[in-house]
């Protein structure tokens, strides 16, 4: 089995994308939790709106214009 985590931030300004390829499930479960919680550092949940499931995290501020998600893909 092939596990991705996909991530992308966008602001006004610019945005950022990419995807983690991981070799096994532990190691897409970290860097997942570990881009979550860069999400939630940089876009603060209080104050947006906030998917948060197990394989999916998204949040977006439509105040400031900024949105960002991390998804675990497994195929």
């Amino acid at each position: 089995m092939r596990y991705r985590v996909v991530f992308e931030y966008q602001t006004e300004d610019g945005a950022m994308s990419d995807v983690y390829n991981c070799r096994d499930e532990q190691q897409a479960q970290e860097k997942f939790d570990e881009l979550r919680d860069s999400l939630e550092h940089a876009i603060d949940p209080d104050n947006s709106e906030v998917i948060d499931e197990p394989t999916h995290y998204s949040v977006i501020d439509r105040k400031d214009g900024i949105y960002g998600y991390v998804r675990l893909l497994a195929d």
